[in-house]
C-alpha cells in the first residue's frame, strides 16, 4: 500500500491486558482496552494534530491500561 489511511497497534500485556490502536488519517483514533475482568472499554481520540501529540496520548494509554509508561518500564508516579 503506497498510501494507508490508517496504522494499528495491539499492545499486549500481563493478566490478558490488552490496548488497540487505530490511528487514522484525519487525526482521530479507535482506541479499545482490556486492563481486567471489570476494567474495559474504549477511550476518547479525536483532534490529534500531530506525531508528538499522538505519542503523548499513547503513553497516557499505555499508563492507565497497564499501569506504567512506555519509556520507563516501571510504576508511574
Amino acid at each position: 500500500m503506497i498510501d494507508p489511511d490508517s496504522v494499528g497497534v495491539l499492545i499486549s500485556g500481563p493478566v490478558e491486558a490488552e490496548l488497540s490502536v487505530v490511528l487514522f488519517r484525519g487525526g482521530w483514533a479507535d482506541v479499545d482496552f482490556v486492563a481486567g475482568t471489570d476494567d474495559a472499554g474504549a477511550f476518547p481520540a479525536s483532534g490529534i494534530a500531530s506525531a508528538r501529540e499522538f505519542g503523548v496520548r499513547l503513553d497516557g494509554w499505555v499508563a492507565r491500561v497497564f499501569g506504567r509508561t512506555a519509556s520507563s518500564g516501571g510504576p508511574t508516579p
